[in-house]
């Protein structure tokens, strides 16, 4: 009986191990948003919103050729005019060039923006631009020539 509890109980590590082992990278930064005034005949400066809300997202790192993994962030952010929905999604590919092999990630941040203005923003980073946080910037322009925006960074403003 003893062997079968401890054949049972290795047989049920098995996946659970596995399951935890799996690599992850952390993703640990800021989100600010902001507005800025492009009536005339040059821009203003911008005008901070909400600053420095903190972002933490896991996101699985692939290990197999032509695997990718995503992590997702939903917020609303206030700022003069209206609220900002900012919606996030972090990507980490592991490119097909083979069998079984992953011969190096990419990774690629998106930012779209929806309320007073919309947009959609993009870049495909290497490992040292994409951690420990993308640093990205993305706006849509409003009607009249207000900018609305959001800024990704590593560093409290």
């Amino acid at each position: 009986m003893k062997k079968i509890l401890i054949a049972l109980a290795a047989l049920l590590a098995g996946p659970v191990a596995a399951a935890v082992g799996e690599p992850q990278l952390e993703l640990k930064g800021y989100l600010s948003s902001w507005t800025q005034d492009c009536a005339g005949s040059s821009c203003a400066l911008p005008v901070p919103g909400e600053r420095n809300v903190p972002v933490t997202l896991l996101l699985a790192l692939p290990a197999a050729a032509g695997e990718a993994a995503a992590a997702h962030l939903s917020k609303k952010l206030a700022l003069p005019g209206g609220d900002l929905s900012v919606e996030l999604d972090f990507y980490a590919i592991c490119p097909y060039v083979g069998r079984d092999a992953c011969a190096g990630r990419y990774f690629q941040a998106q930012a779209r923006l929806d309320g007073p203005a919309g947009a959609f923003c993009a870049a495909a980073l290497n490992a040292g631009d994409f951690s420990p946080f993308p640093v990205l910037m993305c706006a849509g322009a409003a009607p009249g020539g207000r900018r609305f925006g959001i800024t990704l960074h590593r560093q409290p403003l």
